[in-house]
This record gives C-alpha cells, sequence and structure tokens, in this order.
C-alpha cells in the first residue's frame, strides 16, 4: 500500500527527471541558436562566417540571460536576425519543457497505477503456476505410462491449494484482472520456464510436493514462499519486472506489503479476499502527489530564491541537486497543504535527505527548513487548519 512518504519519494524522482529534461532542453536550445547561424553549405553566396559566428554568440549570451524570464535582456544594440534567433530558441525550449513536463507527470501517475496492475499479475502468476503443475504431470503420466511408473498424488498439491482455489472462486479478483487487462498469455512461455526452471528447483516446493494432505495453513506458507523466493529474490523474475516497471526497486517494499495483507486475509472456507487498495483514500493522495509535483515546478524560481536566502556559505549551485529539491518540495508543502503539519512536513524531508541524498544533507536539510519554516510563518504564508495545527507550535 503506499503511503504519503512513497508518494512524496515518487515526486521527488520526476521532479529530478523533470531538471534533467531541462538541462537537456537548455542545450538544444543553444544548439538551435548554433545551427540558426550556421553557414548555408547550399546558398551560392559568399557567406560571411566570421559575421554568422559571432551573431551566434551574442545570441546565445542573450538567451542564457532570458530564457528563464518574462522580458528579452538584450546587450546593447543588436540586428533583427538575432532577435529572431533568440525570440524562436526561447520559443523552442519553452515547448520542450513543457511537453517534458506534461509527459513526467503523466508517467509518474502510470507508474503508480503500474504498482497495482503488477500486484494482480502477481496473484495471477500463482494461479498460473498451479494450471501448470498440473499440466507438468499430465505430461509425465504420458512419458511414465510406459514404464508402469505412478505420480504421487502429493505433486498435484500446489494444484490443488485451498488458498489458491480461493483466489480461482473470487469474482471480485476475477473483475480486477478484467479491469486491470491482468493475463500471462503473452508470455506463457516464459511462465512455463520460471515454473519448471525455478520453482520446481526450490527446496520449499520440493517439501511442499511430499506432504501428503497439507494443511490450509501450509497451503498459504508456499504461496507466501512463492511469492518471496521466486518473484522477488529470483534474478530471471526480477529482471522480468524491472523491464516493465522502471521503479521496480522502489515498489517492491509496498508490492510485498500489500501481498502479504492478502495472504493474511484469507480464511479456511471462505472465498473472502481482501484486495489492497493503492491508499486508504487514494483520491485524496492522488490529489496530494499530483498538486505538490505540481506547484513545486510552477513556483520553483520562488523557493529556490527563499533557500537561497539562507544558505550562508552555500553558492545555490553547490547545494546539491537532490537536496535543492528536497527543500523547495517541503517549501511546497508548507505553503500549499493546510492538513499537513509544519512539523510532519519537515521531518518527512529530512528522512528524504537521509536516505536519498548525501551524508551531511540530514543536518543541512534540517537547519534550512527550520529557518525558512520560522520566517514563512512569522510573514503568515504558512496557514493550517484541521489536523494541519496539531504539533504546529
Amino acid at each position: 500500500m503506499l503511503n504519503r512518504r512513497s508518494l512524496r519519494i515518487k515526486a521527488m524522482q520526476s521532479l529530478y527527471a523533470a531538471q534533467k529534461c531541462e538541462e537537456a532542453d537548455y542545450e538544444l536550445a543553444l544548439s538551435f541558436i548554433e545551427d540558426y547561424f550556421a553557414p548555408d553549405l547550399n546558398s551560392m553566396e559568399v557567406q560571411d562566417r566570421a559575421l554568422l559566428s559571432r551573431n551566434a554568440k551574442a545570441a546565445k549570451s542573450i538567451f542564457k540571460k532570458s530564457y528563464l524570464k518574462n522580458h528579452i535582456t538584450e546587450e546593447g544594440e543588436t540586428s533583427e536576425e538575432i532577435r529572431k534567433a533568440v525570440s524562436e530558441a526561447i520559443d523552442y525550449y519553452q515547448n520542450m519543457v513543457k511537453k517534458d513536463h506534461s509527459f513526467i507527470k503523466k508517467n509518474m501517475m502510470e507508474a503508480v497505477e503500474t504498482l497495482l496492475e503488477n500486484y494482480y499479475l502477481i496473484i495471477l502468476l500463482t494461479i498460473e503456476f498451479a494450471e501448470m503443475a498440473k499440466e507438468d504431470i499430465e505430461i509425465r503420466k504420458k512419458r511414465l505410462v510406459e514404464s508402469g511408473k505412478k505420480v504421487f498424488e502429493s505433486e498435484l498439491n500446489l494444484y490443488n491449494n485451498k488458498a489458491i482455489q480461493i483466489f480461482k472462486d473470487n469474482s471480485g479478483l476475477h473483475s480486477e484482472f478484467i479491469r486491470y487487462g491482468t493475463s500471462w498469455n503473452e508470455d506463457r512461455q516464459n511462465v512455463w520456464q520460471w515454473f519448471r526452471d525455478i520453482l520446481k528447483k526450490e527446496d520449499f516446493y520440493k517439501a511442499y510436493t511430499l506432504k501428503s494432505n497439507p494443511s490450509f495453513e501450509d497451503d498459504v506458507a508456499v504461496l507466501d514462499q512463492m511469492i518471496k523466493q521466486v518473484v522477488f529474490k529470483n534474478e530471471t523474475l526480477a529482471k522480468y519486472m524491472e523491464e516493465r516497471d522502471l521503479y521496480w526497486a522502489e515498489n517492491k517494499s509496498a508490492l510485498k506489503s500489500m501481498l502479504k495483507k492478502t495472504l493474511k486475509s484469507l480464511e479456511e472456507n471462505s472465498d473472502h479476499v481482501e484486495l489492497i487498495e493503492l491508499s486508504a483514500n487514494w483520491e485524496d493522495d492522488s490529489e496530494f502527489f499530483k498538486k505538490l509535483f505540481q506547484l513545486t515546478l510552477e513556483n520553483e524560481e520562488e523557493y529556490e530564491e527563499l533557500v537561497s536566502k539562507y544558505a550562508k556559505n552555500w553558492a545555490t549551485e553547490r547545494i546539491a541537486a537532490i537536496d535543492m529539491i528536497i527543500l523547495k518540495m517541503a517549501v511546497c508543502e508548507m505553503m500549499n497543504f493546510t492538513s499537513i503539519p509544519v512539523k510532519v512536513s519537515i521531518n518527512e524531508y529530512i528522512d528524504l535527505s537521509k536516505n536519498y541524498s548525501t551524508q551531511k544533507s540530514k543536518i543541512f536539510v534540517n537547519g534550512m527548513l527550520d529557518k525558512i519554516s520560522e520566517e514563512l510563518e512569522n510573514q503568515g504564508k504558512i496557514r493550517k487548519s484541521g489536523r494541519g495545527l496539531i504539533d504546529n507550535k
């Protein structure tokens, strides 16, 4: 299950991606100017390469000083050609940034939705493994009939697994499979390989197939082991999941928790399955997620200026990129989310810096946020209500 901390991490990663895209777009805009003043090799007229080079240099200089402003700062007299190049480069840069931000925001939400898709995909994988256990036995039976050898009934334990049977019988679960298009049909060969070359060779699975009449607890326990040992620890499956989910490394923890809770909900002689939502209140949490990302982007200059004011002995460019993003997110949250106490926001972003930035970041971020929050409160820019008033003194 996702919590607000998980969403802050994902928003931070998306803001970092947005920053990297902006840096790339900046370089592309400079290349645009370079190309604009490149000599026309197809022209029959003599090209004044020295003049073109000077114009390109002048245009790039103006662009660097103006691309983030609402007006263009000229340097003395500039030709109409230079003005046109700068104007088009700025439009080019802004359009690229807008597209990148839109793509990252869309991808950010899809990445979260992928967590739920993977949750159902893994549940379905346990059902697929059970079906393959039976198919595997049927294939072996045909080979063994000539030798007169028999297949032991316990080798069908996974197919007869009572916990998996609950999954098979639960209509709500199958509705979610349909809703998310959950299927292993296109990867059936992979699933067969995983069953044959991975699951069947696991010691816990071998021990399970030796049990005569396993208990319901045994059935749930083998499911738990399948998920832990095969899905999350095996390198082959991990690689597969990483390819379908770019955030697999970060999503694993939440996914494990969701699956564990579902397994714990299973009861013998009951068809109940607790299907986990992305969060307790995904409507509110998704709004928090999108708003935190969007408002931090929209007001990053204002927030960065505030951070710079208190970053004594630290030039803005010397502050670690992740630290700057964390500080801007924290300022955004303190100013725009009335129901979240200031202390909660500060503690959350200190933890983020501790886990995702440099060794000294925790102390730096802590000191900065204490000073910034004090100023914002004195200026009346932090207004809290409801739960946001708790421990806010």
